[in-house]
């Protein structure tokens, strides 16, 4: 789904809704995240990255039950690679979730020796304003100097 889905509306576990909201990648996830829907975040942040020069992506962690092993297995493998110019903001995280993704940024920090740059919210509101700060950094990054 690449448009904002109705708010009544909660997708079946599994199911994870996926959309662009200007210059941002907005996720909710239901349940697992398996592979096929992290391919498919990947997907959409490149396309992002293509327009923008850098991804920026809002997570509503309030219904997931994290990630499957395919899906920790595909991300780790891709940000070993590289990691593009971009911020994450997490928001209603429970702290198993916050914990293993803290874990996970070590774990990638220490094979990579690059920080993957994801922060941790109450709400969706506190996640958009860094969100809104973190574009100004990376608007700046792009400016020719």
């Amino acid at each position: 789904m690449t448009a904002k889905p109705d708010d009544s509306t909660t997708p079946p576990p599994g199911e994870s809704t996926l959309w662009f909201e200007g210059d941002m990648l907005i996720m909710r996830a239901v349940g697992v995240v398996d592979g096929h829907e992290m391919q498919r975040l990947i997907d959409m942040g490149e396309q992002l990255f293509e327009k923008y020069g850098y991804m920026l992506v809002l997570g509503d962690a309030r219904r997931t039950a994290g990630l499957s092993a395919d899906a920790r297995k595909l991300h780790a493998e891709r940000l070993k690679r590289f990691i593009r110019p971009s911020h994450t903001a997490i928001y209603h995280v429970n702290a198993v979730a916050r914990m293993m993704t803290g874990l996970a940024q070590r774990g990638i920090e220490a094979i990579s020796g690059k920080t993957y740059p994801v922060s941790f919210h109450k709400d969706e509101a506190e996640a958009r304003a860094e969100l809104d700060k973190q574009r100004i950094i990376l608007q700046r990054n792009l400016a020719p100097r």
